[in-house]
């Protein structure tokens, strides 16, 4: 039986653990495409949101429709492209801690784990809310679909995480290092 993209939805959002179990058996396929419903609801949300918003300001030359379908388009693939590369990434850290039921399962896990987030995260605040949430799910997907302990989803969600935000930290404190050091020398004349 089939399950809607509705119910399923509400599962991830309201009773985690039980939808993942329910859908641990699920083709990748299917799981992809429940993503690609989601990444379009969001990309359109966002795009629409950014363009009334910023669009005009930041880009008056541009009209709000074509920064729209833009921001649409780059999301859609941006989108598929970043759930695949964190997925990879993921996976070999669920592989230190010892998970073995394959790549799919990992790609699973952050494609449900992404919904709060897809949801919501255009909208400001709630969108913060929503990623903590599926930072939350993200642990919870690991572990049911990958049959391992919390302690080691946790470590396996957190780990590349962290890594993701101390390297974000330090391109931060380079370049803002570059830029004071790198101005124009005054020297004595």
């Amino acid at each position: 039986m089939e399950i809607s993209y509705i119910d399923k939805i509400k599962g991830f959002l309201l009773d985690p653990v039980a939808t993942l179990v329910a859908h641990r058996g699920e083709a990748l396929e299917d799981a992809f495409k429940y993503l690609v419903v989601l990444l379009v609801i969001f990309a359109v949300l966002q795009a629409l949101f950014t363009s009334v918003f910023i669009g005009a300001m930041a880009f008056p030359g541009m009209t709000v429709a074509v920064f729209a379908l833009l921001g649409i388009v780059f999301g859609i693939v941006g989108g598929l492209l970043g759930f695949v590369i964190g997925g990879v990434i993921l996976h070999l850290f669920v592989l230190i801690v010892g998970g073995r039921m394959g790549l799919s399962a990992t790609l699973k896990a952050v494609i449900y784990a992404a919904t709060p987030g897809l949801l919501f995260g255009w909208i400001p605040f709630v969108g913060f809310i929503a990623s903590l949430w599926a930072l939350v799910l993200e642990v919870l997907a690991i572990r049911e679909l990958h049959e391992i302990s919390t302690a080691r989803a946790v470590f396996a969600v957190v780990i590349p995480f962290a890594l993701v935000v101390i390297l974000a930290i330090l391109a931060i404190g380079f370049f803002t290092i570059a830029s004071v050091t790198s101005g124009p020398v005054m020297g004595p004349y």
